[in-house]
């Protein structure tokens, strides 16, 4: 990946300048939804496993489990789909927009 950091056309900096990335934080939301989202459905079933094994201990358990078992899947497809989020949202913001900040001048500009 392209690491390099250019220089503001402005003050001709490239220590305060960084990329604008909308579309990484746009893309980590976005990732972490879905992900939570299918990681929920996806382990339903373990959701439900979760909940007859804790029917050993009856109504508790079988909430506890049910509820562990969904929440760790969501948790895990929240955790993969923001990974993933954000770097397909980084890739668009280095090599498609382009577009950085310089943070000593205030100015904007698009290589």
């Amino acid at each position: 990946m392209d690491t390099e950091i250019p220089k503001c056309p402005t003050c001709d900096s490239s220590i305060h300048v960084v990329l604008v990335n909308t579309t990484q934080k746009i893309g980590t939301a976005v990732g972490g939804v879905a992900g939570g989202a299918c990681g929920y459905y996806g382990a339903s079933s373990g959701a439900v496993t979760g909940a007859v094994i804790g029917s050993v201990i009856p109504v508790v358990g079988t909430g506890l489990g049910l509820l562990a078992g969904g929440l760790a899947g969501a948790l895990a497809g929240f955790f993969a789909g923001s990974a993933v989020g954000n770097q397909v949202g980084e890739h668009i913001d280095r090599h498609v927009i382009s577009e950085y900040r310089c943070n000593q001048c205030g100015s904007e500009f698009e290589i």
